[in-house]
């Protein structure tokens, strides 16, 4: 296990075990897609920070540091909000991490690899500036749990259609900004022009939606998508207040 000198970057991952190239690489990924979507919930709108990878030779710890040009208080957010969650997750409240969907779900498959059977496990830990939170059986434990979907019901969600992508489903994320994450929603192949079509515009999803325990929307099944106007397009005061004396 390391110890605090050791550590190359404020923003480290720390992997201790047998690992195949095939692991390591997935576990790095995991990590690397943690950071990417951190980086880009504290950026909200703005341009997310980006990062370059440190690294001592013969070494089981992969740095992250802040790119040239990077915002220093968009950093200082990352780290802040990456400590924040780790320490919540090590505690198993889960509701109180303030982390996007995609890094919980990118921290428990890095969760995962401690407890493997024992010839197979690895140490995972994340530092954050000089501190070290551990992954394993509780963490991956405690998502499993808090994101158990308790129920589904008909409604409607509102954000920005950020990707689209096809595995065993055609599949598209839209951003809400109240909470301030993406939303998988699962779409019939009729509906897939209505998506091309609102590529990176602000819709309104309807469909079913399926609820963690919390009241926290974890996916929606996909019947309508439907184009709702920028804010910037909308009348502004000053044309309200010239309409109204128009009608006078």
């Amino acid at each position: 296990m390391a110890d605090a000198e050791q550590v190359p970057s404020d923003l480290t991952l720390e992997l201790g075990g047998n690992l195949s190239p095939e692991r390591f690489l997935h576990a790095t990924r995991a990590f690397f897609g943690c950071v990417e979507e951190i980086s880009r919930a504290v950026a909200q709108e703005g341009e997310a920070p980006n990062w370059i990878v440190r690294t001592r030779e013969g070494s089981h710890l992969i740095g992250l540091d802040p790119a040239p040009g990077a915002k220093a208080q968009l950093v200082r957010a990352v780290y802040d909000r990456m400590k924040h969650g780790m320490e919540h997750l090590a505690s198993g409240d889960i509701d109180s991490a303030r982390l996007p969907d995609a890094a919980i779900r990118h921290l428990k498959n890095l969760s995962e690899y401690a407890e493997r059977p024992l010839k197979q496990s690895v140490i995972v830990r994340i530092w954050v500036e000089k501190k070290a939170v551990a992954l394993g059986r509780d963490v991956t434990q405690a998502i499993i749990e808090s994101w158990g979907a308790d129920y589904k019901d008909y409604g409607t969600i509102e954000g920005r259609l950020e990707a689209i992508q096809e595995h065993e489903a055609l599949k598209i994320r839209v951003r809400d900004a109240v909470l301030r994450q993406s939303i998988p929603c699962y779409v019939p192949e009729d509906k897939l022009p209505d998506a091309f079509a609102n590529f990176r515009k602000r819709v309104e999803v309807s469909g079913l939606i399926h609820y963690r325990r919390n009241g926290v929307p974890v996916s929606i099944d996909v019947y309508a998508i439907a184009s709702i106007p920028d804010d910037d397009t909308l009348p502004s005061i000053d044309d309200v207040r010239g309409i109204l004396r128009t009608g006078a």
